[in-house]
């Protein structure tokens, strides 16, 4: 359960940093509003990526 909770973590880690790269693009070659989605995008996969390292602490402490 740890290796899919690991891999979930990275991830979340990697789609957060695409996004953010797509988003800068669309910042600096097209509309601002076209940017703001990827943006906000790349936020919730953070969030999301810090979801998931605290659930793998979480596991370790309960497996320990």
């Amino acid at each position: 359960m740890q290796k899919v909770v690991r891999f979930l973590q990275y991830m979340w880690l990697v789609i957060a940093i695409i996004s953010f790269l797509i988003a800068t693009y669309h910042l600096i070659y097209t509309a601002v509003e076209d940017a703001l989605y990827f943006y906000i995008f790349a936020g919730i996969a953070t969030i999301l990526y810090f979801v998931r390292k605290h659930q793998l602490k979480r596991f370790d402490k309960m497996s320990k």
